[in-house]
């Protein structure tokens, strides 16, 4: 834990509009969750994301608090000083910063944003960074990798606080530079400084992924096969020091054709990187690319068009930063799949089964399109929307699932409070009418699995989607673990499926 430091020290760098209270305490922790306040810690009041705002405050005083940073008085300071400033999450940020010694400062910061291919892009650049033989964390929406150990994800809008302390545990761990992917959003709240950024990474290589919030089926001007509509709102994405880097054909390339991405910053400053996409199979996919640096011929065990798309930008950015062509070829060869991204199962039978997140309807059709890609067999799917889905966006995944997917179970994913089947109700409403027949439903997930895996033939390829790397399962109340791939592994076995590896098809 990190030692306490005067509060007269952090009060100072707060911009603080008037303080009620001494300042002669030390501060023990940083808190912005009342839950997690101890005796003697900095307790600010943000509201949104994981804060509960002013209303947080008495609690927060309750544990132990020390001082209160909030927009509004609202509490006696007789209990804690109270220091009132004009934006919390601002000095949240500053105060991270400084509480943990400015962690930033002593690791190479590359930040990736934009688009939904992003954490793609990012696991990618931390492979070819640790192949340059640079130390490198990993914070992000997949996982957090820091130095030795394997931590959860990030929060999808994560404070300046949870990063800082990444940082922190990063440069301890003995890692030399750090790979963060983040939302715009969480950005443009102030999660991270443009000034701590050495490298910002803006990717404008994939479907939109936000547009279903509120209900429409695709943001203004954009489609799964070609409509690239991010458009960076926040001051760090539209710095001018950002590596944009974009799919100039909209992912209409073709196998054979040539695969294009351009990656600029600021005028003058901009290059493309061409590729082959030589072979796609099931299993992995060959790119032939072009670089400024020179050419590579990769084999990658990554699978599908989204995620060699997702390569080549990494590759892009890498020569960007000036890595050799051949530690960027060797980093590549060694790369695993992308946890959550057409993710494979299981490997040597004679079907094909991934896992995908596809967090929004865009992201399924563009899932289900990749797969067909792959396979002269049947696509078969299991889908479930949960409770973190707009109601009104529900039937646009039926309607996708509909269109894409010879064979279709829609099941629970994380329904929460809300009933399985409402839910699977909402998403068939959009089913029904392209089908022109109800879809197959079995809301308990584990069974699900086991029935469309029951239902697949040599040559199929089958997508379990929803989850991809998450493994929890949120029923009422209750979080359970649950992970996709253990269940389908456990039904593969049970059904016979791993007695049948010589008949696998490529």
């Amino acid at each position: 834990m990190r030692a306490a430091i005067p509060l007269r020290q952090l009060a100072g760098r707060l911009g603080a509009l008037s303080i009620d209270g001494g300042l002669d305490s030390s501060v023990a922790a940083l808190a912005y969750d009342a839950r997690r306040v101890v005796p003697g810690a900095l307790f600010f009041a943000v509201a949104g994301a994981g804060g509960e705002g002013a209303q947080s405050i008495p609690r927060a005083i309750e544990r132990g608090a020390a001082a209160i940073v909030s927009e509004q008085g609202g509490f006696v300071p007789y209990r804690a000083t109270r220091i009132r400033v004009a934006n919390c999450r601002h000095a949240l940020a500053v105060a991270a910063a400084t509480f943990y010694g400015h962690p930033s400062r002593k690791l190479q910061m590359v930040v990736v944003t934009g688009c939904a291919a992003r954490a793609a892009v990012a696991q990618v650049l931390r492979a070819l960074l640790s192949a340059s033989g640079i130390s490198t964390a990993l914070l992000g929406s997949l996982g957090c990798q820091v130095g030795e150990r394997t931590l959860p994800p990030l929060a999808a809008a994560p404070e300046a606080l949870d990063i800082q302390e990444l940082l922190a545990e990063a440069s301890r761990a003995g890692d030399r530079a750090c790979v963060i992917e983040v939302g715009p959003e969480a950005l443009d709240r102030g999660c991270l400084a443009v000034s701590e950024l050495d490298t910002l990474i803006v990717t404008e290589i994939a479907a939109d992924a936000t547009g279903l919030a509120g209900g429409h089926e695709r943001p203004a001007g954009g489609s799964a096969e070609g409509g690239f509509t991010f458009r960076p709102q926040n001051s760090a994405a539209r710095h001018d020091h950002a590596w944009r880097v974009t799919d100039v054909l909209n992912g209409r390339a073709s196998l054979g054709a040539d695969t294009v991405l351009r990656l600029a910053c600021g005028p003058g400053h901009a290059f493309t990187v061409r590729a082959k996409l030589r072979r796609l199979t099931p299993r992995a996919t060959r790119i032939e690319v072009e670089t400024p640096g020179g050419p590579l011929s990769l084999n990658l065990a990554l699978v599908g068009r989204p995620n060699a798309r997702a390569a080549l930008a990494a590759v892009a950015v890498a020569q960007a930063m000036k890595l050799p062509l051949p530690v960027i070829a060797a980093g590549l060869a060694r790369l695993p799949a992308v946890a959550g991204h057409l993710e494979p199962v299981a490997t040597g039978l004679p079907l094909h089964v991934f896992v995908d997140a596809c967090r929004s309807a865009l992201d399924l059709e563009a899932a289900l399109g990749a797969i067909r890609e792959l396979t002269s067999g049947r696509v078969l799917l299991l889908f479930g929307c949960s409770r973190h889905h707009p109601a009104a966006a529900r039937p646009f995944f039926g309607a996708v699932a509909a269109r894409c997917a010879d064979e279709t179970i829609f099941t629970a994913d994380n329904p929460g409070s809300e009933s399985p089947e409402v839910i699977s109700a909402q998403v068939a409403s959009g089913y029904v009418p392209v089908k022109g027949a109800p879809p197959f439903m079995v809301h308990d997930r584990r069974e699900a699995i086991r029935e469309l895996l029951r239902l697949a033939r040599p040559g199929d390829c089958v997508l379990l989607a929803g989850k991809g790397h998450r493994c929890i399962q949120e029923l009422g109340d209750c979080v359970i673990p649950f992970d996709d791939r253990e269940y389908a592994q456990a039904a593969l076995d049970s059904l016979g499926w791993r007695g049948r590896e010589r008949e696998a098809v490529v």
